[in-house]
């Protein structure tokens, strides 16, 4: 399953500014990097009056925008959902790993970055980290590391997370007891949603085989 670890801190302790130092080491790596941001206090799309932010302001669902390049999905969820709910949002382009800043609060795996500046004490226990990125290295429980050395921490991250050797997922698709044969996206679609949700359930670490059952339960009334 795709690791997901949380990049946590204070305030302005540096969190995006990590991330965008430890992105060049990691794809140099060859890692395939997702990036969430837990934006506390909202966000608008594109800029204001543009047509995308318009659209974004109306009652659909979702808005994606897409061009050359890119796209960018909006979507309306519950007012400050859970990560998990987050990364089941994902679009499935074979990730291997999600950085998220913020949610703290979370079970994934956490690194915290510390500046002396704000204060000896974490914002986070120990216990709960996986690693520290400070400007003023000391003897801590968990791995530290200095803020200006992104490498080493890239570095970390591919042994503690190692990339998932090259395989093919079988999907078997059947609908009222017919096969349903799936084109690639399909299949990406299905397995990467299926993936993305066990990721979030405590007590799944590797499995090998997922068997999932849906049925539509009539409404009452209804034949």
């Amino acid at each position: 399953m795709i690791p997901v670890v949380c990049v946590v801190g204070k305030h302005n302790a540096g969190k995006t500014t990590l991330i965008e130092r430890l992105m060049p080491h990691l794809h140099e790596s060859g890692r395939r990097v997702a990036i969430i941001k837990h934006a506390a206090h909202g966000f608008t799309m594109d800029r204001e009056g543009s047509d995308s932010w318009r659209l974004a302001q109306t009652d659909a669902v979702a808005v994606l925008v897409s061009g050359p390049g890119g796209a960018v999905l909006s979507c309306k969820l519950p007012d400050d959902a859970a990560l998990p709910q987050i990364l089941a949002l994902l679009p499935m382009l074979d990730i291997d790993l999600v950085l998220v800043e913020g949610h703290r609060r979370s079970d994934f795996p956490k690194i915290e970055v510390h500046r002396a500046a704000l204060g000896s004490d974490l914002l986070v226990s120990e216990d709960d980290l996986i690693a520290i990125v400070t400007d003023n290295v000391s003897t801590f429980s968990v791995p530290a590391f200095s803020t200006s050395d992104p490498q080493s921490l890239a570095a970390f991250l591919d042994e503690r997370f190692p990339r998932p050797k090259a395989g093919r997922e079988s999907i078997r698709l059947t609908i009222d007891g017919e096969d349903i044969p799936t084109n690639a996206f399909a299949s990406a679609v299905i397995s990467g949603g299926i993936w993305g949700m066990l990721s979030a359930l405590k007590g799944v670490s590797e499995p090998q085989d997922v068997r999932i059952e849906l049925r539509r339960v009539p409404a009452k009334g209804e034949t």
